[in-house]
Formats: C-alpha cells, structure tokens, sequence
C-alpha cells in the first residue's frame, strides 16, 4: 500500500482536463500538486494507474510527465517502491518550469525573498569584478542594454528586456565563465523579480538613475563604488518586489 496522502478530488470539467489542455497539461498538473505540498518529502505518489484516473488521461501520459518531473529533481523511482518525492533541497529550483510552478503556488513572498538573497549574494560582486577587469567592449554591452531602457521610458512590458539584458550584460563582463553561464541559468528568476518589482508605479522611471549609477561606476573603474551602486540598485527592487506581493497577494500573475 502506498503512503501517500489520501485526498478527495474534483472530477475536472471536460473542457478543462489535461487531456484537452494539451501534452504537457499532465506533467503541469502533477507539478503543481507536487510543489503545492499534497505529498510529503520521501512520500509515495499514487501509481501510474491511479493518477491517470484522477486526470481523467492514459497512463502513457502519467508516465512521461513523471519522467520529466524526475529529470527537474522533483521526483525519483525506485524498483518495486514506486515514485517518490525528493526533498526540496533537492530541486532544481533554478529550471524555468519549476520558478514557474512555484512562483504560481502559495509562497510567493518567500520565493520572492529567496531570490533577492541570491541577486545580492552575485551580482553586486559581478559588479566590483567587472569594474576592475571588463574589456571596454563588455561595459559598451551594459550600457546599450541601459539605453533601450531609458528608451522605453514608462512601459514596464519594453522596459523588462532590457533590464533583463543589462544585469546578464554585466554577468558577462566579469569574463568568468561560471557567472556568465549563470547569467543564463537565473534569466528565469531575474524575470520573477521583474515581473513584481515593474508593478509599482513609476517604477521603472524611478530605477532608472540608479541603473546609470552602476553603468557609470563600472565605466569609471570603481569596483568598490560599483558594487555599491548595485546593493543600492537591489535595495529598492527588493522594496517594489516586496509591495507587489502585498499587492497580488495569493493570486498568481496572468
């Protein structure tokens, strides 16, 4: 017998069941119960049989969202025990479907905080390394993506890409292959960031002279003032991220 929590669930309205939904409906499902905490750390899931029952879909489907799940660190098998969950440590917390999943549950203020830690752990000292040691050419790509932001003016959706463009921009200038390959890897969570922090009003014309600040900094060789000039940067995100959440409360973004 398996030792999953046992829970009584809505039969989906026909329009709206995985199978309608589209291939990848099922492993967003699954996902979403996952991280939503339904099974505990080490639990046992249902069988394959049986949660192609609750999903109303073919147990061929069951089984290929389960091994995507696996392959993003959520889930493991083992012979004749069955799935499990893996504990959150575990996770991939930094795959783009699993931000996703997680940004759309219950505890989006502490991801949200999560996530600023981790901004202010790197990229203030990505600043201090590029100040010191990018070629001119690296510091022309930070302050190309600043002038498609100042281009942008007050429309958050066109100021988010550049934005974007320019914290990976000075990732890159570090020359350090590890941040800039990290650069890639947190593209999804800088966009959790933005997406709450762009709410306020105003925000992003507000951010922008401390974006220069950093720009400047680095052009001038600074690393101690760039780095600065980051933290300064993070402080006041991590306060428009922290009233957007008030803001949007339980409730997923659209």
């Amino acid at each position: 017998m398996s030792d999953h929590k046992t829970k009584t669930l809505k039969k989906p309205a026909a329009t709206d069941t995985p199978a309608r939904r589209g291939p990848l409906a099922v492993t967003e499902a699954l996902a979403r119960r996952v991280i939503g905490g339904e099974w505990d750390d080490e639990s046992t899931l249902p069988t394959e049989v049986e949660l192609a029952e609750q999903l109303g879909v073919a147990r061929t489907s069951v089984r290929e969202a389960l091994t995507r799940l696996k392959a993003k660190g959520l889930l493991a098998s083992r012979q004749k025990a069955g799935t499990r969950v893996l504990p959150r440590m575990q996770w991939n917390m930094l795959d783009e479907d699993v931000l996703r999943w997680t940004w759309s549950g219950h505890d989006r203020a502490q991801m949200a905080q999560h996530l600023m830690q981790l901004r202010r752990i790197v990229e203030p000292a990505a600043c201090e390394i590029a100040a010191a040691s990018a070629p001119d050419a690296a510091i022309a790509a930070i302050e190309r993506a600043y002038r498609l932001m100042d281009a942008a003016g007050m429309d958050p959706v066109a100021y988010a890409g550049p934005d974007l463009s320019f914290h990976q921009a000075i990732l890159s200038a570090t020359g350090n292959p590890f941040l800039v390959a990290f650069g890639a890897t947190i593209e999804a969570a800088l966009r959790m960031s933005f997406e709450l922090s762009t709410r306020q009003p105003g925000a992003p014309r507000k951010s922008l002279p401390m974006h220069r600040a950093v720009l400047d900094q680095i052009w001038a060789r600074k690393p101690a003032a760039a780095r600065k000039a980051m933290e300064e940067l993070l402080g006041l995100t991590e306060s428009n991220i922290q009233r957007g959440v008030a803001r949007s409360g339980a409730t997923p973004p659209a």
